[in-house]
């Protein structure tokens, strides 16, 4: 009996630590979101403006707290536009930098800029008579936004926006329009650090 517990005390103490006891590490990596929403664009058709409702999807990678990317993919459309037959659309695509301007437990406010392109299809009117056409052009988008986190992975985000995209301006020439658009989406967060 005598060795049988010396056995077992050497045993005992000079035993290695089990791997399965060390401490958990966690993951690192950025913050992701995918969301999808309702969109409202205010398309600057002449000669009144156009009110388009269609989809709005973003994905953000959150690189730093205050700092990320989004990409920004969104089709509006409406019927009957100017008491015409003929229907008006706007498809843009774009993507840029976002700043995160605070970060509360379940509060963020943020701003962004976003470029890319914006084909957009509808109607001019003029003393020749209605010019239908559509364009694709560069577009660019800079506003903000506010998002509230319902739990860890869910949240509800409001954007607005003022986009500047090109139609057509005269039957011949295109230029610059003054739109503007809003946002309400649901989101889902993933990635290793989510907020």
């Amino acid at each position: 009996m005598n060795r049988l517990t010396k056995l077992l005390v050497c045993l005992l103490l000079c035993a290695a630590p089990a791997a399965a006891q060390g401490p958990k590490v966690s993951a690192t990596g950025p913050s992701m979101d995918v969301s999808l929403g309702y969109e409202y664009f205010n398309l600057a058709l002449q000669p009144e403006r156009a009110n388009l409702n269609g989809l709005d999807t973003t994905f953000t990678i959150d690189f730093r707290p205050r700092w990320g990317v989004q990409a920004d993919f969104a089709y509006a459309r409406a019927g009957d536009v100017n008491s015409t037959t003929h229907h008006a659309d706007a498809f843009t695509y774009m993507g840029g930098p976002v700043f995160y301007i605070t970060r509360r437990n379940r509060l963020t406010t943020f701003a962004h800029v976003v470029g890319g392109g914006a084909r957009v299809t509808g109607i001019l009117i003029s003393p020749k008579g209605v010019t239908k056409g559509y364009i694709n052009e560069p577009a660019v988008a800079f506003g903000g936004g506010v998002e509230y986190r319902l739990s860890q992975r869910w949240a509800v985000r409001g954007t607005a926006d003022y986009v500047r995209a090109s139609f057509l301006t005269s039957p011949t020439t295109f230029g610059g329009l003054s739109n503007f658009r809003a946002v309400a989406s649901i989101v889902y967060q993933f990635g290793s650090n989510r907020r």
